[in-house]
């Protein structure tokens, strides 16, 4: 994905910071990203996703890049909210409704500095909860998978957070990759 030629590339998140997942449609999952050392990108950390969170003493990076995100005045390829955008369809809460399909835009910073921003289809960079093996993501696309809330296929309930992990990918491995699950 590097030929793509994307200042900052992100995953799509759950639904939190819930508000703006409401007021949106959409959410970025901070921890899953790929920035290019661009002077966009600078930018963009420094003014926008930053700025003064240290000084309001609130620098929850899921909620700063968030709100930076949605600040932006972004030309997206594809109306985020479109009636013909593609959504989960669920039994759990948490995965309803969830955008499905890649999102990529420009923003223009400061300086008349252009950022070019992509959002991973939910395949390439899986993130859901529960509904394993319904919903595992494609052997052929995906590349980043984030397993999450799975804890009644993991027997010791006893596990440290490490342990829990690995046994979450164990799970995971198993549900969506030992057998054909989709």
């Amino acid at each position: 994905f590097l030929e793509e030629g994307f200042d900052v590339m992100h995953a799509y998140e759950m639904k939190y910071p819930t508000n703006i997942f409401l007021k949106k449609g959409f959410v970025v999952c901070a921890g899953h990203q790929f920035i290019r050392s661009t002077p966009a990108s600078i930018s963009y950390l420094r003014d926008e996703v930053l700025g003064d969170c240290f000084k309001a003493n609130n620098c929850d990076d899921q909620v700063r890049y968030n709100i930076a995100l949605h600040k932006l005045r972004i030309k997206w390829n594809n109306n985020p909210l479109g009636k013909d955008r593609i959504k989960i369809s669920s039994n759990f809460e948490e995965n309803e409704g969830l955008l499905v399909e890649e999102l990529n835009g420009t923003a223009t910073l400061g300086d008349n500095v252009k950022l070019k921003i992509k959002i991973w289809d939910r395949d390439f960079c899986w993130r859901l909860s529960n509904d394993l093996p319904e919903k595992c993501p494609s052997i052929e696309n995906n590349w980043v998978a984030m397993p999450t809330k799975i804890d009644e296929h993991i027997s010791d309930k006893r596990l440290n957070k490490v342990w829990k992990k690995i046994e979450t990918f164990k799970v995971w491995d198993h549900l969506c990759r030992d057998r054909d699950a989709r």
